[in-house]
């Protein structure tokens, strides 16, 4: 075959792109999970940190919002009952009856229970404990901020001053308003009142509304995780959906590889096998003819010696078993040609039991028949069938030992994959056994564990099987036999 005639060799997928294919792939099984353990972690981050922002910005509104209504009414309130004299002489009789009724007009307001006025000196002018009158408490810093002119909140009731002398465990909730005290026709501040308030109401509603916040942002979260969730599950089942079909590409390139080298070295076999053949045949038919025509001579002939004719006899033995590797050659490197007709297996079994009649009855070896009644036809070619189980039969002869043995034949219906009848042949003997090693070769062209044998009977059984559209499978054990079953489709009127 000359070089500018051979055929392109196919490229094969290696294992080294195979494995890159592959680790190319992320399952996506394993990316849903990521992204679900992932996602679940940012997702409540930013769900407690939009919680607490925006409950902390909601508190500081309210309460800025609730705090200067109650600064702004109670600087009215002292606009309109005291004057700037009464922060000069606070202890005066006017000045106290001023204070007085800027008291009982403040308590008016929701939520304030007590009320104690500084002048600007931080001494207390009034309060509604008189023990405090004339007390200065210079170390508050909420009351320095207001005597600046800033009204001035204190949350931090739980830190008793010295001013919170009288203040017992009910009012632990107040919170404390200071509110300078600036008249129009002046600049300067000339007291502070200072309010007690019970921000129950507030205080409910800050609860409230952090609770709207926290409610909003959980169920807010929660669909956003189960939206990208379900994307992400989505987009990872078509992830796997294409690593899968990659797969079945990958296996079925690969099978169609391997198809395409097997048909390669069959054809470079076939041209060998075909000139050797063809080259052989000749010879070997002009020896036996003359073995044959020397066997006739010597039958006619007085002086023949006694050995002469046993050897032309062997000569002619031996061609012959030439001649049957030859044709077991061609067979196997030759296209399958079959014939399409209904064929009726057992007339076939019993047929090549005929054939091999005087084998088995020369070593010694039994045969059972099992015969499953009316056993549906196939479609086939029927000389090629006999040749399957004359090479399936042939392999049970030689596995038996000499002692002598049992050979089964067994015959019956089962459904394939999808449903459809198929006719099986189960070729079962009492031989040496299949090793384990050798069960996934013994169907490769020239492999034999046989000191005489081609290595091609198995092969070419597998051959015309699969030429048929069944299969060819083995069980054994070592030493306790084989057991090859032939499935064929059954043959089905239209």
């Amino acid at each position: 075959m000359s070089a500018a005639s051979t055929p392109p060799k196919p490229q094969l997928l290696t294992p080294a792109r195979d494995g890159a294919a592959r680790a190319t792939q992320h399952s996506g099984l394993a990316l849903t999970r990521q992204f679900a353990c992932l996602s679940l972690v940012v997702i409540g981050l930013i769900t407690v940190a939009l919680c607490l922002m925006i409950s902390y910005y909601l508190r500081q509104d309210l309460l800025e919002g609730e705090w200067t209504l109650t600064a702004d009414a109670i600087l009215m309130q002292a606009l309109d009952s005291t004057q700037p004299i009464d922060f000069a002489t606070p202890f005066s009789a006017s000045a106290q009856e001023h204070f007085e009724a800027l008291y009982r007009r403040a308590v008016r307001i929701p939520e304030v229970v007590r009320v104690k006025i500084y002048d600007a000196t931080m001494t207390v002018v009034w309060s509604d404990k008189p023990p405090l009158f004339g007390q200065r408490f210079e170390d508050n810093p909420h009351l320095q901020g207001a005597l600046a002119g800033r009204i001035m909140v204190n949350l931090e009731t739980h830190e008793r001053k010295g001013e919170n002398l009288y203040e017992g465990q009910e009012f632990s909730a107040l919170v404390e308003i200071y509110v300078p005290i600036v008249f129009p026709d002046t600049s300067q501040v000339v007291g502070v009142v200072e309010t007690y308030k019970m921000p129950a109401r507030v205080l409910a509603k800050i609860r409230q509304g952090q609770r709207v916040v926290l409610g909003t942002a959980l169920i807010g979260g929660v669909l956003l995780y189960l939206s990208l969730f379900w994307i992400v599950r989505r987009a990872g089942r078509r992830l796997d959906a294409q690593h899968q079909a990659l797969v079945a590409a990958t296996q079925e390139v690969r099978t169609v590889q391997s198809q395409l080298v097997a048909a390669e070295r069959l054809a470079a076999i076939g041209e060998v096998v075909t000139a050797i053949t063809h080259g052989i045949r000749n010879p070997l038919a002009n020896i036996r003819a003359a073995a044959q025509v020397a066997a006739l001579d010597c039958q006619d002939s007085v002086g023949c010696a006694p050995l002469v004719p046993r050897s032309l006899t062997n000569i002619m033995a031996e061609v012959d078993r030439l001649e049957d590797r030859l044709r077991e050659l061609l067979q196997f490197v030759r296209s399958v040609e079959r014939q399409s007709q209904p064929v009726d297996l057992h007339a076939i079994l019993r047929k090549t039991l005929q054939m091999l009649a005087e084998r088995l009855r020369r070593e010694g070896l039994e045969v059972e028949e099992h015969w499953a009644p009316a056993l549906p036809p196939i479609r086939g070619d029927a000389l090629l069938l006999e040749e399957v189980f004359l090479s399936l039969i042939g392999n049970a002869i030689d596995a038996i030992p000499a002692s002598g043995g049992l050979i089964t034949l067994r015959t019956g219906t089962v459904p394939d994959a999808s449903g459809a009848p198929c006719v099986f042949i189960d070729i079962s003997d009492t031989g040496v056994g299949i090793p384990a090693e050798a069960i996934a070769k013994i169907f490769e062209p020239f492999y034999t564990t046989k000191t005489r044998g081609t290595g091609l009977g198995l092969a070419i059984a597998k051959k015309f099987t699969v030429a048929h559209g069944g299969t060819i499978t083995v069980q054994s054990q070592p030493g306790e036999g084989a057991v090859f079953r032939v499935t064929l489709p059954a043959h089905q009127e239209t």
